[in-house]
């Protein structure tokens, strides 16, 4: 049951929290808006300033997405050391000890708080980043283009190497396409131009794919081996065809950026066969990462506590100092096992849950320290 002074902490706690994103990304904007208003400029109307407050506007206000995804685990460890620093500066912690409540009940209100920022960073992680991925990777001062370079891949699973000019991540186009084909599949090397492609997710009535589009070579001029057959189509129109593949336009564009995509196409990275081995690892240590990251913010608010409060301390600002170094050191140690899995010194799944045993051990181990 919730009392008062839990209510009254919560309340203080997401006002910090909300307080310290509006400053943190208002300064963001500033410095990144003056910095690049060139950009937004090519975009606006002439002599109509109306025009290019819109568009930065609407360039921000998709950006705010990824920000906040950025910034929300300082800020919960941040929210959590101010409401704490807060009432030992107020005096409002002497009474609650007085009456014989102890320290760590406070906690309760501030690890619900932790909770709802949690599930509010999922939420955010996993509907509106990927509904909004190509407007975040657009340009500034020009929302309406999704267009990106794009990346070459080479599909492990049938051997052909993707390459082209442009790629439109909205209509999941790609301009000047380039499917480099190789032997045993067709008689010799032979790449296939096109000059744009459109990428088919798979149905129950066909596989997934790129459909070329004025190809060139055509499919008829094509010796194409027996069992390639499967992977290399004919077209509706004479110069089209289509190339079976799992590689589709989110890993043909900023494949690295795992943050972009929601936790099921992650796994279907994983388990997708077109990728090398190197790029799988990175895509499980990103997958646990994320499991492990709820958990993370958790603990780290936990921890703050002991040294915020701590007994027989004569200074709040030393107190957070010593907060401030603790946690530096944990993210160090976070940062090393990280660093240890990509180096494939451990494996992934170790990598980001080590970290977890590490810190909760650290602080079950620090209890003592807590004003009681």
């Amino acid at each position: 049951m919730f009392t008062t002074f839990d209510r009254y902490l919560l309340k203080r706690y997401f006002h910090v929290f909300v307080i310290g994103f509006i400053a943190t990304y208002g300064l963001y904007v500033v410095f990144d808006g003056f910095t690049n208003i060139d950009g937004f400029q090519s975009g606006a109307d002439e002599d109509s300033s109306t025009s290019l407050l819109w568009i930065m506007l609407e360039y921000y206000l998709y950006q705010s997405a990824i920000f906040f995804d950025m910034v929300s685990p300082i800020l919960t460890v941040l929210a959590g050391v101010v409401v704490f620093s807060l009432m030992v500066r107020h005096g409002e912690l002497n009474p609650v000890l007085s009456a014989g409540i102890p320290t760590y009940r406070l906690a309760i209100p501030l690890a619900l708080a932790t909770i709802i920022v949690n599930c509010m960073i999922c939420l955010n992680q996993e509907v509106i980043i990927p509904a909004i991925a190509d407007k975040v990777q657009a340009e500034r001062g020009d929302m309406g283009s999704s267009a990106q370079f794009v990346e070459p891949v080479y599909d492990f699973s049938t051997r052909i190497m993707i390459n082209g000019q442009e790629l439109f991540l909205t209509e999941q186009k790609m301009n000047k396409a380039e499917f480099v084909l190789s032997k045993p599949m067709v008689h010799a090397f032979v790449t296939v131009k096109s000059e744009f492609a459109v990428y088919q997710k798979q149905t129950e009535s066909r596989p997934g794919g790129w459909l070329l589009k004025q190809a060139s070579p055509r499919y008829q001029e094509l010796e194409i081996a027996e069992f390639a057959r499967d992977i290399i189509l004919p077209g509706a129109e004479p110069d089209e065809m289509f190339i079976v593949t799992d590689v589709g336009c989110d890993q043909l564009c900023n494949r690295n950026l795992s943050s972009l995509i929601s936790t099921p196409d992650l796994i279907a990275r994983i388990n997708n066969p077109s990728f090398s081995d190197l790029s799988i690892r990175k895509q499980k240590l990103d997958l646990h990462s994320r499991l492990t990251r709820p958990l993370m913010n958790l603990i780290a608010v936990l921890i703050s506590i002991p040294f915020v409060l701590r007994k027989e301390s004569r200074s709040l600002i030393l107190n957070i100092a010593v907060c401030a170094c603790v946690m530096g050191g944990l993210f160090g140690i976070s940062q090393c096992f990280l660093y240890m899995g990509s180096a494939k010194l451990i494996s992934p799944d170790q990598a980001a849950w080590f970290p977890v045993i590490t810190n909760g051990t650290l602080a079950a181990w620090f209890t003592n320290r807590v004003q009681t």
